[in-house]
């Protein structure tokens, strides 16, 4: 059955891009299906193409390209498997890509959000069945930082193992 997600793909250099996508290819089942990003709007199924739709417009048309600095990797367990993610995470921009999720999560949304699981913004770039294993990634990986930002609100279609652009929104 088909979900409906919103991201924001990174603008990142392509040295950059190329770093986050080899740690992807060897430790993220998702890659290949979709490009590095942030995730605002989780998959959901209880609501229509045409209301995210509005909503992402709307929200693109007055909300400015946010600029971001990735700089931790950290092994974060999965809130709905035994699994364990790496997540790069900012530590700038955090606060308006916060505040982006909390309003996309307004009108139709607000039932699908989940307010037992915090919002933290992320990248992924891993997935694994242990968590030593993504600590010992998360060493592998080290120091590092990352400069980007975020310039469109993808509406996506999440249909089994099928990711797919519906529309884009660019923001302001």
């Amino acid at each position: 059955m088909q979900a409906l997600a919103v991201i924001c793909p990174l603008d990142i250099s392509p040295g950059d891009r190329q770093w986050i996508d080899a740690i992807r290819a060897r430790h993220d089942p998702q890659h290949g299906r979709v490009e590095p990003h942030f995730t605002l709007v989780f998959p959901v199924q209880d609501a229509t193409e045409a209301a995210i739709a509005q909503r992402a417009q709307a929200l693109a048309a007055t909300t400015p390209a946010i600029d971001f600095k990735l700089s931790a990797a950290r092994a974060v367990a999965d809130a709905f498997s035994p699994r364990t993610h790496i997540f790069l995470t900012p530590d700038e921009g955090d606060a308006d890509i916060r505040t982006l999720h909390d309003a996309l999560y307004q009108g139709e949304l607000a039932a699908s959000l989940r307010a037992d699981i915090p919002y933290e913004p992320h990248v992924t770039v891993g997935a694994f069945d242990a968590l030593s294993a993504a600590e010992t990634v998360c060493t592998d990986i080290g120091s590092f930082e990352i400069e980007g930002r975020l310039s469109v609100l993808q509406l996506m279609s999440v249909d089994g193992g099928e990711i797919r652009l519906l529309r884009a929104f660019p923001l302001r």
